[in-house]
């Protein structure tokens, strides 16, 4: 469980709009209007949170020094669908293996199933963590838009979204820790 479970959230919503560049004050002043406690007490506190975390949350971050100021760059890590050009948002996060697709948000998952759709697998396994429980559902293809979208209605905010190719068992490869 993270320290501070609805930041990675936040900063993944900051980055719908592209890669963010700027000061660690400013990026905590530009996630201020997402804020939920926990929170970081100061920028510091964020820089060290994202330094040793943001990785795993896929978000990838860049620390560098222009002389006078330290700058971070974020930006979505790409999730790697073999073919497919990177999204507008670059909002998933990379697979663990190649056995599944893995996102941070239902709209990351929708906006890249048509390639993942052209895998061709005739059935998928999708699969969602609320954080104190994962749900599962093996689906024929054609059925996944559907399951999709009633899904990220009745869960809008899921910890990771995954797809896994064919019939899996879930708690098996993916268990709760």
């Amino acid at each position: 469980m993270t320290r501070y479970p609805h930041l990675p959230p936040a900063v993944l919503r900051l980055l719908e709009a592209g890669p963010w560049e700027g000061t660690p004050t400013s990026l905590y002043s530009d996630l201020e209007a997402h804020r939920v406690e926990p929170w970081p007490a100061n920028p510091v506190s964020l820089s060290l949170w994202l330094k040793h975390h943001a990785l795993e949350h896929g978000i990838q971050v860049d620390f560098h020094h222009t002389g006078e100021r330290r700058v971070l760059r974020l930006a979505r890590v790409a999730n790697g669908l073999k073919g497919a050009s990177e999204p507008k948002h670059s909002a998933t996060i990379p697979p663990h293996t190649d056995a599944f697709w893995s996102f941070p948000t239902w709209p990351a998952l929708l906006e890249a199933l048509p390639a993942l759709l052209e895998a061709g697998e005739s059935y998928y396994t999708l699969a969602f963590d609320l954080g104190v429980s994962r749900i599962s559902r093996t689906v024929p293809a054609s059925w996944l838009p559907l399951v999709l979208r009633e899904w990220a209605a009745q869960y809008p905010q899921p910890r990771e979204v995954r797809i896994y190719r064919g019939e899996v068992e879930v708690s098996t490869v993916w268990p709760l820790g």
